[in-house]
């Protein structure tokens, strides 16, 4: 039950994380223009702040399965 429930919360934190990662890419200066070269892509923002709330959530839904 606890991977089912960690795969629930990672798809329900997946569009949020999205949301989450193109607001700090703005914030952070992102180039939100043109096309953007691979020198001027920020990473983090993008791949790295979804992985890690996807993975939180996945990691949370796992550990919250309580047995009685």
């Amino acid at each position: 039950m606890g991977i089912a429930r960690g795969v629930v919360f990672a798809g329900v934190a997946f569009l949020p994380s999205l949301v989450l990662g193109l607001i700090l890419y703005i914030l952070l200066g992102g180039n939100t223009g043109s096309s953007v070269g691979g020198a001027d892509f920020m990473y983090g923002p993008c791949y790295g702040v979804p992985f890690i709330c996807i993975l939180s959530a996945f990691v949370m839904g796992i550990s919250a399965d309580v047995r009685e």
